[in-house]
């Protein structure tokens, strides 16, 4: 918009008295001295410009109760800003402001004040002046103080972190850190854990199981920082296990064994997955036994920002162990766990957790111990407990209710996790664990560090069901599918015949998908047919039954569905993947539908879709010369009627156990794709009327 265009719409408005005036995605570099002439305003929207200074002439506007500021430039908010009495609600998302003026916190009517996707780093304790504050959103800045988590939750929970700060007047910085090395199996993270902490060497060095920590204490120097470095066995058997301990605000070293053709893309989509945006430093190891090993390090760089370095070492003969420590130390030092902030309480709070002898505590343990050092606030001991976690203190499952159990040692969890699933009597029988067995799985043995009693068996299985690692065959047994037999059964299934589509993971397929899809389906499994990559499903009430099978070479979960309904089971089983695919942050994830006459060449879901939607009925694959028909090729996937939908919906339900809540899984599939059948059915309001028939059955 040029000045001449503004300015006639200025005079305009001023001319009209407008209460209202949108000048968003105008590309705006500044506002004329003229928009002081608009005195009745009450509404300015100026986000989508270019914006990175405010007029003086724009405090003038004292009627103003909305000021809309968001996606600009603006790396300074004016002290002016005080000006506007009125004002209500503020949007000041995604900028580059850096600080707030102290006159902000006398605007005393703001009610709505968004400080999204800055940069940050502090605010001041005078925000709580502003007693009327209802919605503050701070999310996206690398806060400090107070830090994110509390920002997070709103200004009672920032209110209630200051009280702390101020009653106690003791405050210090956290400096401390988590470490977290990953990779395969003998890629030689233990040696290189050694060699940064000590120095130290072990050619003989055994296996690790589960995971080791180990504390580190580097010189900085600046203030002393305490590390703890976790090193994560590497075994397919674990890697489902992960989930329970990656963590975000941590620093991740990916272990590389450079005698191997090695996959650093899909360790990378781990961290990406359940590290949010922690750095990453990748070692090439064992440079003595492969120096030629290398990756192609540009390429990584440009896709994943995570990635900060490039590191070649030998443990063996201390080679490049210097230059990577001092890139370690130099990274650690920029965390942000390290600069924040924590009242005395907390780390009161933390120390007597570090000092228990018991490797787990219960939810009234935890509360009794932060109410006796004065944090009693529900939010400020969520908070500390999640802080805890991303640090290692302890292991906190945020939203399970298992037992009374709130938190745990990591390695009594993780040791004991992989008792059961490396246990020779479960391993023999297929994954087959039989709970009365779990007395001689957990024996006491000598020298054993932890002890695991009768009354926590249950729990550690509770553990692994919510996470979806197991699922009860029956009242007395529980099978793990990633312990099922690696070969497929000779199963005799018209693929030819069936409707067929196909998941591709063209990054990332995580391993545990395909067990995770395994235990969601149990109880359709038809005749026990199933493998650690593949199932055999069946459902009488649609009369249909489906081959599901995972390759993780290609990185492609086939789908084929036979029978009566096969377009109905097939939108269920459908769901219940994305359901699962949506627990891994920025998982690329292409549905595919494979030509009727060319199985091999295929057609992206979501364009079959998009054509329809434009009423295109002509397509043309890639790697085919023949036009096909939309239509027809969503009819080759799509339930037909409503009433089918209906009876798709109810089966879902059935499917979920009884303890899961249908209306939170509804809607978090829902919330996935709700137009996940093409054709146009309010899945939202279909869901409402199943509800309300079994409410209705329920009242008669």
């Amino acid at each position: 918009m040029t000045d001449e265009e503004l300015l006639w719409i200025i005079q305009n408005a001023a001319e009209m008295n407008e209460t209202y005036l949108d000048l968003r995605d105008n590309r705006l570099i500044d506002v004329l001295p003229e928009i002081a002439r608009l005195t009745h305003l009450t509404e300015l929207y100026l986000s989508q410009n270019t914006l990175n200074d405010l007029r003086p002439e724009l405090f003038q506007l004292t009627n103003l109760t909305e000021l809309h500021l968001s996606d600009n430039q603006m790396s300074e908010l004016p002290a002016e800003i005080c000006q506007l009495t009125d004002l209500q609600e503020l949007y000041l998302g995604r900028n580059m402001l850096t600080e707030l003026p102290s006159e902000l916190f006398l605007l005393s009517d703001l009610t709505v004040l968004h400080l999204n996707d800055n940069q940050i780093n502090e605010l001041s304790p005078d925000i709580c002046q502003l007693s009327n504050l209802e919605e503050l959103r701070l999310d996206g800045n690398p806060l400090t103080s107070p830090p994110l988590e509390i920002a997070e939750k709103g200004i009672e929970a920032i209110r209630q972190y200051f009280e702390a700060l101020k009653q106690e007047q003791e405050e210090k910085f956290l400096n401390e850190a988590k470490i977290i090395l990953i990779g395969e199996g003998a890629a030689g993270k233990t040696s290189l854990t050694k060699r940064i902490a000590s120095n130290d060497f072990d050619p003989h060095e055994p296996t690790t199981h589960g995971i080791r920590i180990t504390p580190w204490e580097p010189d900085t120097g600046n203030q002393p920082v305490k590390v703890n470095i976790w090193d994560f066995g590497g075994q397919d058997i674990m890697h489902a296990t992960h989930q329970f301990f990656l963590s975000k605000r941590s620093l991740y070293v990916l272990v590389l064994d450079g005698r191997r053709d090695e996959e650093a893309e899909y360790w990378l989509r781990h961290v990406s997955s359940f590290g949010g945006e922690s750095p990453v430093l990748i070692v090439l190891n064992k440079q003595d036994e492969a120096c030629g090993f290398d990756l192609n390090r540009t390429f990584l760089l440009r896709k994943y920002s995570a990635v900060k370095g490039f590191y070649s070492t030998s443990c063996k003969k201390n080679e490049g162990i210097d230059e990577f420590r001092e890139a370690l130390l130099n990274e650690l030092v920029q965390i942000e766990m390290l600069e924040t902030r924590w009242p005395g309480s907390w780390f009161r709070v933390k120390k007597r957790l570090e000092e228990m002898e018991e490797p787990y505590i219960s939810c009234d343990e935890y509360e009794s111990f932060c109410a006796e050092e004065g944090i009693t606030e529900q939010i400020s001991q969520e908070v500390l407990v999640e802080f805890l976690n991303d640090l290692g203190v302890a292991v906190h499952f945020k939203g399970l209710d298992l037992d009374d159990t709130h938190v745990l040692n990591p390695l009594w969890l993780t040791n004991g996790v992989y008792r059961i699933i490396t246990a020779t009597e479960v391993v023999r029988q297929g994954g087959i664990l039989h709970e009365d067995s779990l007395r001689d799985i957990f024996k006491s043995q000598n020298g054993e560090e932890y002890s695991y009693p009768r009354s926590r068996h249950k729990y550690l299985l509770s553990l692994m069901r919510e996470f979806k690692l197991c699922y009860d065959l029956d009242s007395k047994r529980v099978l793990i599918p990633q312990l099922l037999p690696v070969t497929e059964p000779d199963v005799a299934f018209d693929e030819a015949n069936s409707l067929s589509f196909i998941l591709h993971y063209p990054h990332f397929l995580p391993r545990s998908i395909m067990p995770r899809f395994i235990v969601r389906m149990h109880k359709d499994i038809k005749n026990n047919l199933r493998w650690r990559t593949g199932v055999v499903l069946e459902n009488k009430d649609f009369g249909a039954t489906a081959m599901i099978r995972a390759d993780n070479e290609t990185r492609r979960i086939s789908i084929f569905v036979n029978g009566n309904q096969r377009k109905d089971y097939f939108a269920a089983i459908l769901l219940f993947f994305r359901e699962i695919n949506a627990d891994f942050k920025r998982l690329d994830v292409r549905e595919l539908v494979p030509m009727p006459d060319e199985p091999e060449v295929t057609a992206r879901y979501s364009t079959l879709l998009k054509h329809a939607e434009r009423d295109m009925d002509e397509y043309l694959p890639d790697d085919s010369d023949k036009v096909y028909s939309v239509k027809e090729l969503l009819g080759l996937v799509q339930p037909d009627r409503e009433d089918q939908v209906l009876e798709l919906l109810r089966m879902i339900k059935a499917q979920l156990d009884e303890k899961e809540s249908g209306a939170e899984v509804f809607n978090s599939l829902f919330k996935l794709e709700p137009s996940i059948l093409g054709i146009g059915i309010n899945l939202n309001e279909a869901f409402k009327r199943i509800l309300a028939t079994q409410k209705g059955k329920r009242r008669s």
